[in-house]
């Protein structure tokens, strides 16, 4: 079985988990609904591939880099490599797209296949009305994370009705996530978890694994409770220093095994999505489009948001065009040459390889790149 239909299969059960999870939460027919759509853009991914085009099942967004909290080692504040040379540029002052750009590429996306669009960050409610515009979008659902702080009775009204899926970010004990947020965000996510559990409004967490946390966040007590409190689905996010100083978060060897032991989360009443994951799972990396694909809220088409590199831009092209790239290509060709490594993603760990597909014109390369080994 090649590991991209592996993948699809995976995606398959996942929402059959939710759907088991979620009964009695929500209405049946919205259940039905969601399945019969990722059926559809299945048979639209084939479409596409067909035509030689690689479409990705999930298009992680990040709307905005801005944020109102300063959590250590935040990819999204974390500087950008420059695009590979020949890249079209889009506009000069590099700045976020507007909401109607967005919302075009999101119609797009459900065009070509994609199942599933993340909305991220930075804090995407900082851009409200761009989130309550994608709530209308028929059938694909977003995971919107969200530290939580800006959440408010209209976001429990947009959730409860439409397509969004609110993934609240705690860091395992109050103390890791105060600590690494700030006071009171972790009592403050609680509080909305409790809130969405009284008016069944499906919602999810999503924990940053690092060495500090990793005892609490693999604790049966502590995933339990996330049961309890209502979950529907937990992302766990290892951890990838992109910020230089913070080596140190990054999860032991025997903690990411534990992680990617079958076991683990095998009793549990949700799924869990493990990323950067198990790559040897899926016969390596599933960046670049093999699995999902990164836009960027200024529109560059990257590899990964925790590896932002890039050579096209859907800020003046077309979705379609970014995604047949030759740098995403580069990189699928080379998955199974791209398998766990320190630092969880392995991708961000081949930065040297990256920027030989291309000169970046200004780019100095970084201590990580010259100790970095070529494919």
């Amino acid at each position: 079985m090649k590991p991209d239909n592996l993948f699809d299969i995976r995606i398959s059960d996942f929402f059959e988990t939710v759907k088991r999870g979620t009964a009695g939460k929500i209405r049946p027919l919205r259940l039905v609904e969601a399945a019969l759509f990722q059926r559809r853009q299945t048979k639209r991914r084939a479409t596409a591939a067909d035509r030689g085009l690689t479409v990705p099942p999930i298009l992680i967004t990040s709307l905005t880099r801005r944020c109102n909290l300063d959590c250590e080692g935040c990819y999204s504040r974390a500087p950008r490599p420059p695009l590979l040379e020949g890249t079209t540029q889009g506009r000069p002052d590099d700045a976020e797209l507007s909401d109607d750009r967005f919302m075009e590429l999101f119609e797009e996306a459900v065009d070509l296949g994609v199942g599933v669009v993340l909305l991220a960050g930075g804090e995407p409610l900082l851009r409200r009305s761009l989130v309550e515009r994608a709530s209308r979008l028929k059938g694909i659902l977003l995971p919107l994370f969200t530290n939580g702080t800006l959440i408010d009775e209209e976001l429990l009204q947009t959730a409860a009705l439409g397509s969004i899926v609110p993934v609240l970010s705690i860091e395992g004990e109050e103390s890791h996530t105060d600590g690494r947020r700030g006071l009171g965000v972790h009592a403050g996510a609680l509080r909305w978890m409790e809130e969405m559990r009284r008016r069944r409004v499906i919602f999810g967490a999503s924990v940053t694994l690092t060495s500090e946390n990793a005892g609490t966040v693999l604790d049966p007590a502590f995933l339990a409770g996330l049961a309890v409190a209502g979950a529907s689905v937990l992302f766990v996010i290892e951890y990838v220093p992109v910020t230089r100083g913070t080596e140190g978060l990054v999860v032991e060897a025997g903690q990411r095994a534990s992680v990617n032991a079958p076991e683990r989360f095998a009793d549990l009443p949700f799924p869990v999505v493990v990323l950067p994951g198990d790559e040897e799972d899926y016969g390596g990396c599933l960046a670049a489009g093999r699995g999902f694909v990164h836009l960027s809220s200024e529109g560059r088409m990257e590899a990964c948001p925790f590896a932002p590199f890039s050579d096209s831009s859907s800020a003046v092209e077309s979705l379609a065009s970014a995604l047949a790239s030759p740098m995403l290509a580069a990189i699928r060709e080379h998955h199974g040459e791209l398998t766990e490594t320190s630092g969880g993603c392995a991708l961000w760990n081949k930065g040297g390889w990256i920027a030989s597909l291309g000169a970046c014109s200004g780019a100095e390369p970084s201590a990580r790149d010259q100790r970095t080994e070529r494919i």
